[in-house]
């Protein structure tokens, strides 16, 4: 799908396929947003996660998820045990690492805050990757978390932007694409708290019978895109 087609509101119509390679380049961290089905996160999820026939690294993050929700998440053909996949659970059930990983020493559940222990187990999940490729080209990385709500549920604001900074540094760090879910409204106070601590949003809706769609909100180009399907 091309993003050419966008709304500026300001100066008619600009170009986001631009700035989306600009994002791919230096590394960026997105803040999908809206009340949506499950369903619809876990596409747009998959389809961030990259093209499965091109080489990635792909991290996946869920505070509170179904193995059902995980697998359908993953693009088209890729595994949860694939060699280029590590899946963070805080329950520890549906957890999946590199065999080559075993030697890693995880967070144990005692040890620290939830958060605190996924921040530390993102940190030596993308140290991994990035050691095995011997560094990771752009975009090559592509990290998601599901979702922030829990999160903001158990934490204060405070912690939680704290993790998020720390979180899009990291991902930037090596080049690579991180996205975290928030399902709520793009125009509510929390989104706009946290939004200036991502590079981009990606604004989700559905309609009743109608298609999910999406559209892209780049603040730095002052880019807000037409509505398009997902």
């Amino acid at each position: 799908m091309s993003f050419a087609q966008a709304q500026d509101r300001s100066d008619g119509v600009r170009d986001l396929d631009a700035a989306l390679r600009e994002l791919k380049r230096q590394g960026c961290a997105l803040l999908i947003t809206g009340e949506v089905p499950e369903h619809v996160t876990a596409k747009a999820t998959k389809r961030l996660l990259g093209d499965p026939n091109c080489g990635r690294k792909r991290l996946l993050a869920f505070t509170d998820a179904t193995s059902e929700h995980i697998d359908d998440c993953l693009p088209s053909g890729v595994k949860r045990n694939a060699p280029d996949v590590w899946i963070i659970d805080p329950c520890g059930i549906d957890r999946a690492i590199p065999s080559t990983a075993d030697d890693i020493e995880l967070p144990k559940a005692d040890e620290g805050s939830e958060l605190n222990r996924l921040r530390q187990e993102l940190v030596q999940a993308v140290g991994y990757f990035d050691d095995v490729a011997e560094g990771l080209d752009p975009a090559e990385l592509r990290v998601s978390i599901d979702s922030l709500e829990y999160m903001l549920e158990a934490n204060d604001l405070s912690p939680t932007e704290r993790f998020l900074r720390t979180v899009a540094a990291l991902v930037r760090g090596v080049r690579g694409m991180g996205h975290v879910h928030l399902p709520l409204p793009d125009d509510s106070a929390t989104v706009q708290e946290l939004s200036p601590l991502f590079d981009a949003r990606i604004e989700l809706r559905k309609r009743d019978t109608l298609a999910a769609e999406q559209r892209w909100h780049v603040p730095r180009h002052d880019i807000t895109t037409i509505w398009t399907k997902l």
